[in-house]
């Protein structure tokens, strides 16, 4: 599976339309991973927040000082697939 990202979009919120190279595509909120993991903390910032963008060799969701988000996890969640039980809690 392709989880490399080819487009992002700020809806709204802590909110982004992520767009997966295989075209999957969906929303994502952010909102709790913001205010539950301290290291995404920084992006209760909105102004930070909106600035994500593409890492050029990671293709993944980043922000500042190279925060980035799991582009598995994210491909799950913009896909509404369940989290395998396995992996225990995700944020």
């Amino acid at each position: 599976m392709n989880y490399d990202l080819k487009d992002i979009e700020y809806q709204h919120d802590y909110v982004y339309k992520v767009t997966f190279e295989d075209g999957t595509s969906g929303l994502v909120d952010f909102a709790d991973v913001i205010n539950s993991t301290k290291p995404y903390s920084v992006l209760m910032n909105l102004n930070l927040f909106k600035k994500a963008y593409i890492h050029p060799e990671l293709k993944t969701l980043t922000w500042a000082d190279d925060l980035d988000y799991d582009p598995i996890i994210l491909y799950y969640k913009a896909n509404n697939i369940p989290f395998p039980t396995s992996w225990g809690e995700v944020s």
